[in-house]
Formats: C-alpha cells, sequence, structure tokens
C-alpha cells in the first residue's frame, strides 16, 4: 500500500509537473499572440492611416482637376472668334498699290502668255511650210529629172557611166591592138562578131 501512495504521489508530481509546463507553454504562446496581433493593430492603424491619407489626396486631386477644368473653360470662353484690324493710311495705300501692281503683272503674264502660243502656232506653221516646200522641191526636182531623161531618150541617146565608158574604151583599145598584131585569129573572132551581132538583130 505504501507503494500504491508512492506511486500516486509520483503520478501526481508528473501530472503536476506536466500541467505547470503545459501552463508555460500556454503563457508564451500567449505572450507571442499578443505581441502578433498588436503588430497586426499596428499594421491595420497604418493602413488606415494610409487609406485616409490616400483619400485626402484624391479629394484634392479632384478638387484641382475641377479647378483647372474651370480655368480651362474660362479661358477658352475668353478666345476671341473675331479679330478687328486697324490698318493705318500707309498700309491701306501700300495694299491698294500693290492690289494694282498684281492686275499689271496678271496683265502681263496672261500677255506673255498670248505671245508664247502665238509664237509656237507660227513655228509650227513654219514647219509645216518648210516641209511642203521641201517635199514639192523634191517632187519638181525628180520630175524636172525624168523629164530630161525621156527627152534623151526620145532623142535616141543614153546616159552612162563614165567609168563605164572609159572602161569599154579601154576594152576597145586593147581588142583592136590584139587585132592588130593577131591578124589570123582575128579572123575567127570577126567571124564569131559578125554572128552574134545577127543573131542579137533576130
Amino acid at each position: 500500500m505504501e507503494n500504491e501512495n508512492k506511486e500516486s504521489k509520483s503520478n501526481g508530481m508528473e501530472l503536476l509537473e506536466n500541467v505547470i509546463k503545459s501552463n508555460m507553454e500556454n503563457s508564451e504562446q500567449n505572450i507571442k499572440l499578443q505581441f502578433a496581433i498588436q503588430d497586426l493593430t499596428t499594421l491595420l492603424n497604418d493602413v488606415q492611416m494610409s487609406l485616409q491619407e490616400g483619400h485626402s489626396i484624391n479629394n484634392e486631386t479632384v478638387v484641382f482637376f475641377k479647378l483647372e477644368q474651370n480655368k480651362r473653360d474660362e479661358f477658352i470662353a475668353n478666345i476671341p472668334t473675331h479679330i478687328e484690324t486697324i490698318l493705318s493710311k500707309e498700309a491701306k495705300d501700300y495694299l491698294e498699290d500693290f492690289g494694282k501692281n498684281i492686275k499689271w503683272k496678271k496683265q502681263f503674264i496672261w500677255i506673255g502668255i498670248g505671245v508664247f502660243v502665238f509664237t509656237v502656232l507660227v513655228f509650227i506653221t513654219s514647219i509645216n511650210f518648210a516641209t511642203n516646200w521641201y517635199k514639192e522641191s523634191i517632187k519638181a526636182k525628180s520630175e524636172l529629172r525624168q523629164d530630161i531623161l525621156n527627152e534623151i531618150a526620145d532623142e535616141g541617146r543614153k546616159i552612162y557611166d563614165e567609168n563605164e565608158i572609159k572602161i569599154l574604151s579601154d576594152n576597145t583599145q586593147v581588142m583592136q591592138l590584139w587585132i592588130k598584131n593577131n591578124p589570123k585569129k582575128a579572123e575567127d573572132f570577126l567571124r564569131f562578131k559578125d554572128g552574134f551581132e545577127a543573131n542579137k538583130k533576130k
């Protein structure tokens, strides 16, 4: 029984130690939790203050924007839509002289354009006349040449190239010299020539 008492005492002590230990751990956890809650409360206060500052900045921005919009509207409303200019007498005189000069220059330009167009027309007409004259001149020359050739042909004459006549003359002289130097062979040639001419006449 004493053993049982000792065992129950030691179990009670262990249980008490465990309860004390558990209470201490709970106290530590509670302290940590209190610190965490304080940190969270501080953080929430900071966030709330930042939101309030942001809200006040936003309000200031809205007020500033409205003020700027009003100033801009006033400025636009004050811009004149019509501007009245008052010119001095010298400026009016200058503008009138300038207008007269422009009218004179316009007339001068139109006259220049007219002269240019007239010149182009005269040039084209001159080219046309020159071309026609040249064609007629060539036609007249060729007709005159043909008339001369026809007259020569009617008279029974012909026109030959001087080189051909010279060659023919040289050949004739060579043949006559050959006939003179070779009388026997020349007889055969003369017979052949007479036959050739007779055949040609037929």
